[in-house]
């Protein structure tokens, strides 16, 4: 485990198979980068990797702003009524909002476990047209209309019409932050009312508006919107 306080939040090694054959390993801590950051590392290791092989200086344009800089303008501005007036759109957003419950052939566990496995798909070319076209009916993105989609089948499964999923979204709002390693993603809740006479395609153009108006809003640290908004933690 990293310890926060003395290392380096990046460790590496180099492990050789042969001659002309190497593993590099990168382990980088959570806390000092996303997945936005892993294109950055990598294509910036790279720029490196040729002007060493070539003896040319590396051409990477220096930063404007660092991590820190951001940090602070965060601090700064996400108080009084700017930060008021974006919770409160969480508050009313995500109010009496309650659990998902599938029907599991197991009873869920008094603290929650992070067990689980992972069922990997494809999906056909004509069924990935059939997506595009939909996308294009409703000017959506192709993650709002499979968000909709999963939403139906999350309240399918459950029988629940209230369906709130959580996603992680890159909240780099900023022209400036763009270019910079570091965690900068937010957890947001996108929450729907699922009305069975609603035709899919009314129901996608609210998952759209609804997706939007959460974007509008990702500044906002999910740990401040769950501060305002849950009384009682659950383990489960």
């Amino acid at each position: 485990p990293f310890v926060l306080d003395k290392d380096y939040m990046l460790r590496v090694d180099l492990i050789k198979l042969g001659n002309d054959d190497h593993v590099l390993l990168c382990v980088m801590h959570h806390i000092a980068s996303d997945g936005w950051s892993m294109s950055i590392f990598f294509e910036e290791f790279v720029n490196y990797y040729n002007s060493l092989i070539n003896g040319t200086t590396p051409d990477l344009k220096p930063l404007s702003i660092q991590y820190s800089d951001y940090s602070i303008w965060q601090r700064n501005y996400l108080q009084g009524d700017v930060l008021a007036k974006k919770l409160s759109y969480w508050e009313d957003h995500l109010d009496g909002v309650v659990p998902l419950e599938l029907p599991t052939d197991y009873r869920r566990p008094a603290i929650q476990s992070t067990k689980g496995a992972y069922y990997s798909f494809e999906l056909n070319s004509s069924l990935t047209s059939g997506l595009h076209e939909l996308n294009k009916s409703t000017g959506s993105s192709l993650f709002m209309t499979l968000l909709g989609i999963y939403k139906i089948l999350l309240s399918r499964y459950s029988g629940q019409t209230d369906i709130c999923v959580g996603t992680p979204v890159a909240n780099r709002g900023q022209q400036e932050i763009e270019g910079l390693i570091g965690f900068f993603i937010n957890t947001l809740a996108f929450r729907s009312i699922i009305n069975w006479e609603e035709g899919l395609i009314d129901f996608l153009i609210r998952i759209k508006e609804n997706t939007l108006e959460g974007f509008e809003h990702q500044d906002v640290p999910f740990e401040r919107v769950v501060n305002a908004l849950v009384n009682e933690r659950d383990q489960s």
